[in-house]
């Protein structure tokens, strides 16, 4: 069960009815890391609303302005913040309000409104800068210095630092391999996972204004050399670090070409980086999830499937990451990620299901556990279970290939730590299920 704030919240969030249906007003979007803008276009059926066009238009505009935060909070809740989060974790725990991101959406550039030529749509557009969606988690007034390592190297003074991320790299830490993905924040490490740069590092006023760093898919520098000058220090990314797959690790060598100059430190406090990423990264049409017919129909065919699934201790619900199904009291053998098999019964419901969503449909296996003060040995056994999941379901014929693994140990509750109740509601497994 989701904090209750929450579901208040984020009305977008419901349990599943007979007869639910695509809404009258739907959204749009389309995020480009190069522009650092989301462009939206809401859109009203003013047929299915009663309205009659163009007569009707202020009565339909004043429904689309109102009903434009809750349309747009998918899209903005699925926005990669960093390595292991997205916006809408970080709006669940509390950190950011979403009244301040309700502003910024309001805030956001507008356009005209236009009308559909046969006069059943009105739409408006919302262009929306994704650094004032990051200015939201700068809180610090000084950045502060990265610690200086007693090794050195040869070195020169650059004028930025450019990291090329393109093509599949090795995880660090996996026996996988994955292409870099665009974040407000993202970290850079070596390849001895010492922290080489983060958001406060930066000067505040530079993150507020320019974001920490500057993606783009073209080697063309001029397209950026406001952001790196005429020589800057040219890496090639090792592997790439995070849930999110979002950090890019480079070498101890170039690691410590910055680190052993003073003017080289200062460019992370000036922000002086630009990461090249795979083109297909650069843009993401409707980050959120696409919430039409297709999506309506396979909820409640999912939903029939399950049935009592309250009498099983699970919660099926739309949420803002898309369809999700938690999991609570999935029964291991204490302390370890192995199954216990009476689950069997219920783990055979539960992929039936899943296979309802289709060939196309990609899942979400997270992990998450109580917490109880040993976060290590939380976060290791919370990834254990949930890839422990996601290969029964391989084994009742979820290919590979659709489902991704994560844990989070305690960091994400959902309820109190203080009572065996709500230590048990923490010990979960959610499933996101994600419709192409």
């Amino acid at each position: 069960m989701v904090k209750r704030f929450f579901r208040i919240l984020c009305a977008g969030m419901f349990v599943f009815a007979a007869g639910a249906q695509v809404p009258p007003i739907t959204s749009l979007s389309e995020m480009d890391w190069n522009t650092q803008l989301i462009h939206s276009i809401i859109s009203l059926d003013a047929q299915k609303k009663g309205i009659q066009l163009p007569t009707g238009r202020n009565a339909a505009l004043q429904m689309l302005e109102m009903e434009t935060p809750a349309l747009l909070k998918d899209t903005f809740f699925s926005i990669i913040v960093d390595s292991s989060e997205r916006l809408g974790n970080t709006v669940e725990s509390g950190r950011i309000k979403l009244s301040d991101l309700n502003r910024i959406i309001e805030e956001g550039k507008k356009t005209p409104p236009y009308f559909s030529r046969d006069l059943s749509l009105i739409s408006l557009s919302h262009t929306i800068s994704l650094t004032s969606i990051g200015s939201l988690f700068i809180a610090h007034q000084t950045p502060y210095q990265p610690k200086i390592p007693l090794e050195t190297v040869p070195s020169r003074p650059y004028t930025g630092i450019l990291i090329d991320a393109r093509g599949s790299l090795g995880v660090h830490g996996e026996y996988t391999a994955k292409p870099l993905v665009p974040c407000l924040f993202p970290r850079i490490w070596n390849t001895s996972m010492d922290i080489l740069y983060e958001k406060n590092m930066v000067s505040a006023a530079v993150a507020q204004k320019t974001g920490i760093v500057r993606y783009s898919a073209s080697l063309d520098e001029m397209q950026y050399r406001d952001r790196i000058g005429t020589d800057p220090l040219r890496i090639v990314a090792r592997e790439v670090f995070g849930i999110n797959h979002t950090d890019p690790v480079v070498s101890d060598l170039d690691y410590l070409k910055i680190m052993s100059v003073s003017e080289n430190r200062k460019l992370l406090a000036e922000g002086k980086i630009v990461i090249i990423c795979d083109p297909e990264r650069m843009q993401a049409a409707g980050p959120g999830p696409v919430k039409d017919d297709n999506y309506y129909f396979t909820a409640q065919e999912i939903e029939r499937r399950l049935g009592p699934a309250s009498v099983a201790h699970m919660d099926f619900s739309d949420a803002w990451e898309g369809l999700k199904l938690t999991i609570y009291d999935i029964r291991f053998v204490a302390d370890t990620a192995r199954i216990l098999a009476e689950e069997r019964q219920r783990l055979d419901l539960i992929a039936d299901a899943l296979k309802l969503a289709g060939s196309g449909a990609r899942f979400s296996v997270e992990g998450h556990t109580a917490s109880i003060g040993k976060p290590a040995g939380e976060l290791n056994l919370s990834l254990e279970r949930a890839r422990t999941v996601a290969t029964e379901l391989a084994a009742r014929g979820i290919p590979d290939a659709q489902i991704e693994s994560a844990g989070f140990g305690g960091t994400r509750p959902v309820a109190t730590n203080d009572t065996d109740e709500g230590r048990a509601k923490n010990r979960r497994v959610e499933i996101t299920i994600r419709l192409d």
